[in-house]
């Protein structure tokens, strides 16, 4: 018999195990740091969990091999601030998708953060990029 369960868009879990909606979380807490409600999203199919050391490893390379070019690629479109609360300092490119989710170190897959929306962020899926007037 086939299973009409639903995932989390932000954590992955089933639906009815995520507690992204839960006050405290680290949705919670992101969205709070962004000023942003946390709305309610699913998917129809779970992230690819998983990723195997090897492909980790060859994600990470490529990540360190363009982090410059590709920060600098960033900051350029979006600004050179954190795409979630504003700030300014201690900036670091962040995965979309993360690795562990089967995301790549590809530019369209990063956007900008500061460390501490980062640390929150963790391995949830949030696309925070606005796109800034020149």
């Amino acid at each position: 018999m086939p299973h009409n369960n639903t995932y989390c868009a932000y954590c992955g879990l089933l639906s009815q195990r995520c507690a992204c909606q839960e006050p405290g979380s680290d949705l919670a807490l992101f969205m709070a740091r962004g000023g942003r409600p946390a709305i309610p999203r699913q998917r129809a199919e779970p992230y690819k969990r998983g990723a195997p050391p090897q492909v980790k490893r060859r994600e990470r390379q490529t990540l360190r091999a363009n982090y410059e070019r590709w920060r600098g690629q960033l900051a350029r479109k979006y600004g050179e601030r954190c795409a979630n609360c504003g700030a300014a300092e201690a900036l670091v490119l962040d995965h979309l998708i993360p690795i562990a989710k089967g995301g790549s170190s590809t530019l369209d897959n990063l956007q900008l953060l500061c460390a501490e929306c980062n640390r929150i962020k963790g391995k949830l899926v949030i696309d925070c990029r606005v796109i800034h007037p020149e």
